[in-house]
């Protein structure tokens, strides 16, 4: 079955890298968690998924992501925006989910700078990194 393309100008068709690529490799520079992992998407608009856990693969009960102190923090465009663009000044970053296990599972939604947003990410989950 064959995926149907509604915009010929969307980034992730044809190989082209998504519109916040560089907002994740800059994640992946500057985060880490016993598991960790960073995708930007421009599929049904702009993202950057960052997909985590505190505690290593083999501690999760049954092998199951969300046995473990795990986390979901997206980032998109500012204001709705569907694509983000490199002149955009802002980015809005929300914590999906996370195990209710954590130590300090509050991230109060923010939009504001690249550098910023990723800072406050870093921090927060500083505040509930685990001893093994």
């Amino acid at each position: 079955m064959s995926e149907i393309v509604q915009d010929i100008d969307r980034p992730d068709v044809g190989g082209v890298a998504a519109k916040m690529e560089e907002i994740a490799e800059k994640a992946r520079q500057l985060l880490s968690a016993a598991f960790l992992v960073i995708k930007a998407t421009d599929n049904l608009g702009s993202s950057v998924h960052i997909r985590g856990a505190f505690n290593a693969k083999d501690k999760w009960s049954h092998g199951i992501f969300q046995n473990g102190l795990y986390f979901q923090i997206f980032i998109w465009p500012m204001k709705g925006k569907r694509y983000y663009s490199p002149d955009d000044p802002k980015v809005t970053v929300e914590l999906s989910n996370c195990s209710h296990e954590l130590k300090n599972p509050k991230f109060r939604k923010y939009t504001g700078p690249i550098d910023k947003v990723l800072a406050k990410i870093k921090e927060w989950m500083e505040g509930n990194e685990v001893e093994e």
